[in-house]
């Protein structure tokens, strides 16, 4: 009876105004609701929007890397190709070089020098090589000879310049230059006046030997000669000799390091000058 009682008891106007300003709050909280819904709403689709274009921009980037990849891999067979292609030139620079300082020594192939020989100023040097191959044992004469001349002019650090000649044969030339060896018995006697008869050799030739002479110095090898352009280089008789023909035969028997060589396949303009303890194998 009581709960029936206070259930059933009329509503006042504090109470009808309470619940009319709730309702307002409510109201209210609505709006301002839709209005943060309808702006969220907005910037969804802002992101949407961001997402497709970094989408689109990330499939183009990929095609592009693929595109870009497919250009990588066509210039590296390209690059190979062009690799075996310049090695393939430089065996053919490398031989050719070759073929030519073999030519250039073959002009040089009835030539010898003279080395030690005095110079005087109304000098003849046919008759100087006459009589240097008559000390040799080898009855030269004169019309043998094709022509003679010192390679430079006489001079306070040069006053006996070498004796260049030309013989009208090959078979002369072997003949005097086999005999060199009879010098010995002269240069013992004159030490202060050695003769000696060399080969011409070409200016690369000359500075293999030159290179070679130093490491025969410097090691202690008894014998150095040349042949036909050719430097050799033996320990003691009977020992095997070394043969210089090319630059490669320099680094292989450990004259100088393969860093030696700026250029593979030539020389240095003053390469005996270039020498030193660093290139040079101890």
């Amino acid at each position: 009876m009581l709960l029936r009682s206070k259930m059933a008891t009329p509503a006042t106007k504090n109470d009808v105004k309470n619940i009319l300003d709730k309702l307002d709050k409510i109201s209210k909280s609505l709006v301002g609701n839709s209005t943060s819904l309808l702006q969220l709403t907005e910037e969804i689709k802002e992101l949407r929007r961001s997402q497709q274009f970094l989408s689109e921009q990330y499939e183009n980037m990929k095609q592009r890397l693929h595109s870009k990849d497919e250009e990588v891999k066509v210039l590296q067979a390209e690059n190979q190709n062009l690799k075996l292609h310049v090695r393939k030139l430089e065996a053919v620079t490398s031989k050719t070089h070759e073929e030519v300082k073999d030519l250039e020594q073959y002009g040089r192939r009835e030539c010898l020098e003279f080395q030690g020989l005095a110079w005087n100023k109304n000098e003849n040097t046919d008759d100087l090589i006459l009589h240097v191959s008559k000390m040799v044992g080898v009855d030269l004469k004169a019309e043998e000879i094709s022509v003679s001349h010192r390679l430079s002019r006489a001079s306070y650090k040069n006053p006996q310049p070498t004796i260049i000649v030309r013989f009208c044969s090959r078979k002369t030339r072997d003949a005097v230059f086999s005999q060199r060896h009879q010098l010995r018995s002269h240069n013992k006697a004159h030490p202060k006046g050695h003769i000696f008869i060399n080969e011409s050799l070409t200016k690369i030739n000359r500075r293999r030997f030159n290179l070679c002479l130093k490491f025969k110095k410097k090691k202690n090898i008894k014998f150095i000669w040349t042949n036909h352009g050719v430097t050799y280089l033996r320990d003691s008789k009977g020992a095997k000799a070394m043969a210089i023909k090319t630059e490669d035969d320099l680094v292989k028997y450990g004259i100088v390091r393969s860093s030696f060589f700026s250029n593979k396949y030539m020389f240095l303009p003053n390469l005996e000058n270039n020498l030193n303890k660093n290139q040079c194998l101890s």
